[in-house]
Parts: structure tokens; C-alpha cells; sequence
């Protein structure tokens, strides 16, 4: 997903990210890279631990801004099963589509 997303924005019709230093290429690709990872099931429990420790005691601690923008795309990902029927439907059959391409 990382590697099309970026040959896309790179690309010659598109030149996206052009303009940027190469430092802000490389933040701006690894927080893209961030949170296509928070897709991944596979680290559901850390998201959920780190959400945890900054809940913990009740206290009002900083979220990270890469964390809070993973826990978006995490969220997003995980609330098909809340849509109505018809939607989530649809949705799961492209995500099936998707593995098996």
C-alpha cells in the first residue's frame, strides 16, 4: 500500500510531493506509512495499550500526533462492522477482493 501510495504522489502526472525538503519527504512518508500500519490487526493490542497508559489515573496526558493520527485510522478501519448491513456488505466484500488480488 506504502509503495503505490507513493509512486502515485511521485509520480510525473501528479508531482504531489515534490516541493517538499527532503526531510518533510521523510516525515511525511513515515507517518503515511504510520498509519497504513494501524490497519494491521496484528497491532490492535499495542494501540490498546498505548490508549490505556494514556488514560491511566485518569489523568489528561499529550497524544502524540502520529499516535492520534493512527488511532483515526484505526478506528475508521475497525467500524465497518457498525454501518448499516448494506454498507458493511460492500465494504467487506472489497476488503476480501483486496487479500486476494
Amino acid at each position: 500500500h506504502v509503495l503505490r501510495a507513493f509512486e502515485v504522489m511521485v509520480g510525473e502526472d501528479i508531482g504531489l510531493l515534490n516541493g517538499l525538503s527532503s526531510e518533510s519527504y521523510w516525515d511525511f512518508r513515515n507517518a503515511v506509512a504510520g498509519c497504513i500500519l494501524a490497519t494491521d490487526f496484528a497491532r490492535h493490542s499495542s494501540y490498546c495499550e498505548q490508549v490505556r497508559e494514556l488514560l491511566q489515573d485518569g489523568a489528561a496526558r499529550p497524544v502524540p500526533k502520529h499516535l492520534e493520527m493512527q488511532l483515526i485510522i484505526k478506528c475508521a478501519d475497525v467500524s465497518n462492522v457498525l454501518k448499516p448491513i448494506h454498507i458493511a456488505r460492500r465494504w467487506a466484500l472489497r476488503v476480501t477482493d483486496e487479500f486476494f488480488e
